[in-house]
């Protein structure tokens, strides 16, 4: 089913239990396991993932129906899975001391750990700056772990496409993080 159909299954899920239980059968694979490969963890991942669908129910009624309904849903995760991250950031100990761990792999300690988490948010910051088509695929490709020949399906694009959109985002990703 095409993009448009989702997008008419959306506009009645505003009154419609029904339409918003086809919706969330549809996406809801992607989106958890979008959530779930950056968390790592069932628990946070569920609520997260709750927390997404809950967004979209209370405000269906807002959804811009010129977008695709996916492309608005995978906002909606983006800056849930930001907002989440966050919180995560705001309960890191401030003592050094407490976090720092001389026995810890190099990877866990404190200066590496900084630096990781200052990569990932300057590549979620350029993923931001792609278009809407090539987040979209990424999103669907690294996080959803779908294959170029369901991202094609599901985008209603050819996998050809998918393969030549997919290397574009790749190329402008790596330019703007050697920037």
């Amino acid at each position: 089913m095409d993009e448009n159909y989702y997008n008419r299954v959306a506009a009645l899920a505003v009154n419609d239990d029904e339409a918003f239980i086809e919706l969330y059968n549809k996406f809801f694979p992607p989106v958890y396991g979008m959530i779930f490969a950056r968390i790592k963890n069932v628990a946070a991942a569920d609520d997260v993932v709750g927390e997404i669908f809950m967004k979209v129910a209370l405000n269906l009624d807002k959804y811009d129906r010129k977008y695709a309904f996916s492309t608005w849903l995978f906002a909606i995760a983006r800056n849930s899975l930001a907002d989440y991250f966050r919180r995560q950031n705001r309960k890191r100990e401030d003592s050094w001391n407490e976090f720092f761990d001389r026995s810890a792999p190099i990877n866990e300690q404190p200066e590496e750990k900084l630096l990781s988490d200052e990569t990932i948010e300057n590549l979620l910051r350029a993923v931001g700056k792609l278009t809407e088509r090539q987040r979209k695929i990424l999103e669907l490709k690294y996080w959803a772990d779908l294959a170029n020949v369901e991202i094609a399906e599901f985008m209603n694009l050819s996998t050809s496409n998918v393969g030549y959109l997919h290397y574009q985002a790749i190329k402008k990703l790596r330019e703007m993080m050697t920037v």
